[in-house]
């Protein structure tokens, strides 16, 4: 007979005595009495209210392939705490054939165990929620005394077990403050910074890539501002950031969403950024084709209602017109942003040519052992022939492609000043320019400063 051993343990469990140890033992000898003569032995530190655990999917995997013949479990709570997953699962045992027996409760699948297997059931439940109650209880009464209630670490701190409290990770706290410096110039988005983070090659919070939600999660944190709410009680904690930055974050944030490129055929100087002067509401761009060629117009959105009396207005026209204004104005302003532009670029250039190198030799890796399954008999010459062949051509598309980035990194990447290049124009604008509004007969700029 073929029996599977299963044990799970919660912290709270190891108080009560289920530790993995005690259950093991008490299994395997229920196991060997049953007649086992070969023992699996899986087991789980989860919690039993979650039915998504790692040895319990393969116990029923194996339950359901009819690959054992006997599950031994030390106490129906250690399959689970919930009563419906209980069931669920000793119901799913019990067709697949496999026998299922408790060490510490006397279970049969007929009428009267399923009874008593479903009383248990309610108490392991209503335990659970005791125990739920007294800690959340216990979380709250710690957090009004100022102390942290359990292991909480944002990005940026550590948590002090003797004193229940945050302490600052000095190299965390420097990237926070990096990641709030460089939103604020204006420049990034959450994914700008995420890949600039990445090719810097710093640890992100979970220890893998940095993504555009995580620097997004850090710019809203309140945490570093000093406080941390548990529930409705806030603690202090170690301060990172200003109020002043945290604010201007906020702003940036704000800024950025309405500013956001959407998916438009046309890219238009002033779209996101141009706003009614007679109603306030934002204004649209409306275009249509005749004979191949586009027309596009600013129009309000309340005056295709007829509810605003402002006419529209050309995009060529009134793109243009801004845009001599702005360079007017701020034309000292555009060698920070060229200069700026020029760095993501040839930062950009660098990655795209590591990348490419590592493929190139990943593909020569791949060319050996192909080779090496041909002398090894594994495969047939023409499968070999085959695979090489495809090898060769990948080789020769990414040599070319190294070349045409190694003469790239020898030239200036910004080959055009944006004043003439409409692809920046917009960028630029959006930097310098909180909105725009457009009355009857004058046009108001909201410059950010």
């Amino acid at each position: 007979m073929k029996a599977l051993v299963y044990t799970r343990v919660s912290t709270q469990g190891q108080k009560e005595g289920y530790s993995l140890e005690t259950q093991k033992e008490a299994c395997l000898k229920k196991a060997e009495e049953l007649g086992a003569k070969e023992i699996i032995y899986l087991e789980d530190t989860y919690t039993g209210i979650e039915i998504e655990r790692p040895a319990l999917a393969s116990l029923r995997e194996l339950a359901l392939k009819k690959a054992i013949d006997l599950i031994v479990i030390y106490d129906p709570d250690r399959l689970s705490r919930n009563l419906f997953d209980l069931l669920l699962l000793t119901s799913e045992i019990d067709k697949c054939q496999v026998k299922l027996v408790f060490v510490n409760f006397s279970w049969e699948s007929t009428p009267l165990g399923k009874l008593f297997l479903e009383l248990r059931g309610a108490i392991a439940e209503f335990e659970h929620a005791l125990i739920r109650e007294r800690t959340l209880r216990g979380k709250r009464k710690k957090a009004e005394n100022g102390r942290l209630p359990g292991f909480v670490k944002p990005y940026g701190y550590c948590f002090d077990k003797e004193t229940d409290s945050l302490r600052i990770v000095e190299y965390e706290a420097k990237m926070v403050e990096y990641i709030f410096t460089e939103y604020l110039k204006g420049f990034d988005s959450g994914m700008s910074l995420a890949k600039k983070l990445n090719q810097k090659q710093i640890k992100a919070p979970l220890g893998k890539n940095w993504h555009a939600s995580t620097v997004l999660r850090i710019l809203s944190n309140p945490t570093y501002l000093g406080v941390l709410d548990i529930g409705s009680i806030s603690v202090a904690v170690p301060q990172i950031i200003q109020k002043e930055v945290f604010l201007k974050a906020q702003k940036q944030k704000e800024s950025n969403k309405k500013t956001a490129k959407r998916k438009t055929k046309n890219e238009y100087l002033l779209q996101n950024l141009l706003y009614c002067h007679l109603c306030g509401a934002k204004i649209k761009v409306n275009s249509h084709y005749v004979r191949g060629k586009c027309y596009s117009y600013y129009i309000c959105s309340w005056q295709r209602l007829k509810k605003c009396q402002i006419r529209p207005y050309s995009t060529v026209k009134l793109d243009n017109l801004i845009w001599k204004e702005f360079v007017f104005h701020f034309e000292k302003r555009l060698p920070e942003y060229i200069s700026y532009v020029k760095k993501i670029q040839q930062d950009n250039l660098q990655a795209e040519f590591t990348k490419r190198e590592k493929a190139l030799q990943d593909l020569k890796s791949k060319e050996k052992r192909i080779l090496g399954y041909l002398l090894s008999g594994i495969i047939k010459y023409n499968i070999y022939r085959e695979e090489q062949q495809n090898v060769e051509i990948e080789i020769e598309n990414l040599n070319k492609e190294l070349a045409a980035l190694s003469k790239m990194s020898g030239t200036e990447v910004v080959r055009e000043n944006p004043i003439l290049n409409n692809k920046y124009k917009k960028q630029i604008l959006e930097l310098f320019v909180d909105k725009v509004e457009l009355a009857s007969d004058e046009v108001l700029i909201w410059a950010l400063f």
